[in-house]
């Protein structure tokens, strides 16, 4: 008999790491938020992380309770310490990224998409790591599932057109 798959979704401005479960991770519909797909194949680990906004310092400093992780630039190392600390080794990891929608109507100063998409490689350059594969920067929104049995990851685009890695 097989298992049944839980399906978990991870929320804008958190993540979540798993290491050998039956579950798949999903994100709500990304626009220009950007979700990172991390995997250790040896170990068994994966994560996912939604960030919203490049950097803390975009935020009006009178907006309070918002975690770090909310923030690529913030946020990256949290997320990169998580999977470490479930036994993933960061050399080993591959990095799949999805979002960052850059819609053609919106003025170029307002794309946040394009900046948040930018900002996470180069905080990934800055600390060696790379991305594997990415669906960034389209002007439709999309979808990331991530399967922990399989360490599948899968970004659903619109609906209809799909890439898995």
């Amino acid at each position: 008999m097989a298992l049944k798959v839980e399906t978990v979704k991870v929320e804008k401005g958190q993540f979540l790491v798993l290491q050998e479960q039956n579950e798949e991770l999903e994100t709500e519909t990304l626009g220009a938020c950007v979700a990172l797909a991390a995997r250790d194949r040896e170990k068994k680990i994966i994560g996912l992380w939604v960030f919203v906004l490049p950097a803390e310092k975009i935020l009006n400093p009178k907006v309070g309770g918002v975690p770090q992780t909310f923030f690529a630039a913030e946020g990256i190392d949290i997320f990169l310490e998580a999977l470490e600390k479930a036994g993933a080794e960061r050399e080993k990891l591959e990095f799949f990224a999805a979002g960052g929608a850059r819609f053609l109507e919106a003025p170029t100063v307002f794309d946040l998409g394009g900046l948040n998409a930018s900002m996470l490689r180069k905080l990934l350059k800055d600390r060696g790591l790379t991305l594997k594969a990415e669906v960034c920067g389209r002007p439709f929104p999309c979808r990331m599932f991530v399967n922990g049995k399989e360490a599948m990851i899968t970004v659903k685009i619109s609906g209809e057109e799909e890439e898995t890695w």
